[in-house]
């Protein structure tokens, strides 16, 4: 009888030990949309128009020198937030300390006058999984490379929008938990895409329904 209990109880705890807990993580969708927007604001912007070169300015007075209370603000150490709570700051900052995702930034305004050419003949539109979609027909490879370099560097802002959620709430940034909350920074990033859409584009929506943008 002893020896029975014994076995049962030392097969129990094996049981035990090969459960796989999943763990649920929490991602800040309205904090990483706000982060986001921020971001694109500043980096997210076509090329200059070329324009003659100007003659050179003359130097600059030096200015004064900032007073030490503001510089401190600059260099105060980041706080340790709880498993979710988090705010827009936080994510942006860990975003901005990602360079894969500036370099994408980079790209994505340096095509964006052909990128918003293709949205407003309507041969593409943004697709609820944050990609670009076809909606018409490319006119020739070159178009076709546009859309495709785009897609690609979308994928890595939003594989970074999901790695800085996790690490601005002090979550372990594992290919698990990316994997968890990936759709959500997806969705956080097409939502933002039908947001700043102009009238016209097509935008899908969450339900997967195609419509033209209406209204500015």
């Amino acid at each position: 009888m002893i020896k029975r209990t014994v076995l049962l109880l030392m097969f129990t705890l094996c049981a035990v030990a090969c459960i796989h807990v999943v763990v649920n993580v929490y991602f800040p969708e309205s904090e990483a949309k706000g982060a986001l927007a921020n971001l694109e604001d500043e980096l997210l912007k076509p090329p200059p128009p070329k324009t003659p070169e100007a003659p050179p300015e003359p130097p600059k007075p030096e200015q004064a020198p900032v007073p030490q209370s503001r510089l401190l603000r600059w260099f105060q150490p980041a706080t340790a937030y709880a498993a979710g709570s988090v705010s827009e700051e936080q994510i942006y900052q860990q975003i901005k300390s990602m360079p894969q995702v500036l370099q994408a930034y980079q790209r994505m305004g340096a095509r964006l006058n052909r990128v918003n050419a293709l949205r407003s003949s309507g041969v593409v539109g943004e697709g609820k999984d944050g990609l670009l979609a076809l909606r018409g027909t490319v006119a020739d490879r070159r178009e076709q490379k546009t859309i495709d370099d785009e897609n690609a560097d979308r994928t890595v802002v939003i594989r970074g929008l999901a790695k800085a959620s996790l690490a601005a709430q002090g979550q372990g940034v594992t290919e698990e938990a990316i994997n968890q909350v990936l759709p959500d920074a997806a969705a956080t990033f097409a939502a933002l895409r039908r947001e700043k859409a102009e009238r016209g584009w097509w935008i899908q929506l969450p339900d997967g329904t195609w419509t033209r943008k209406s209204g500015t």
